[in-house]
């Protein structure tokens, strides 16, 4: 019985690491006003069954300034988003690819001269896979693509913020 009961168990470990890489944005609109941006992906997941992890992490850097409308008000655009995620990893000896599902509740901001400032929290399911290679015990190096699906209403129409997010990264797996 106490067999069973292990099954599976192992140590558990806590990985802490940072991604960094670009985001794009799927609408033509918004793309054009704003264009892509960078990312950065501070994180601390747990590792607790068999390459099962829980983590949690920030995502921040996409601040960006572009001019709108027919008389080309400045403007700004910054999305930050905190997020929950469940993550399983595939350990394949030093290399271990891997999938994510997140949930993240995102901060919207825009400014637009001589018209208003525009806050909006949203949360929305995001998706991710990637893959991590471990050059030493307990340091990995890390690439990841994320799927984030983001639509917000600043005004009366909705703007679609969805797009992919293309990191690397570098991270370290503590054991206890």
């Amino acid at each position: 019985m106490l067999g069973m009961l292990s099954w599976g168990l192992q140590a558990v470990s806590l990985d802490v690491g940072l991604l960094y890489g670009t985001h794009s944005v799927k609408d033509a609109d918004v793309k054009e006003v704003y264009g892509g941006g960078s990312v950065y992906f501070p994180y601390l997941a747990v590792n607790f069954w068999q390459g099962l992890r829980l983590g949690l992490g920030y995502e921040g850097g996409y601040d960006r300034d572009g001019e709108i409308g027919l008389y080309k008000e400045p403007s700004s655009l910054k999305v930050t988003a905190l997020e929950l995620f469940a993550a399983y990893v595939f350990t394949l000896d030093k290399f271990s690819p891997y999938v994510k599902l997140g949930y993240a509740s995102f901060a919207h901001e825009q400014w637009v001269s001589g018209v208003a400032k525009f806050d909006e929290k949203k949360s929305a399911l995001t998706l991710a896979g990637g893959a991590r290679y471990y050059p030493v015990k307990g340091l990995f190096l890390a690439g990841e693509i994320k799927y984030v699906p983001l639509k917000v209403k600043p005004l009366t129409e909705e703007v679609d913020l969805s797009g992919l997010r293309l990191a690397l990264g570098v991270g370290y797996t503590f054991a206890f």
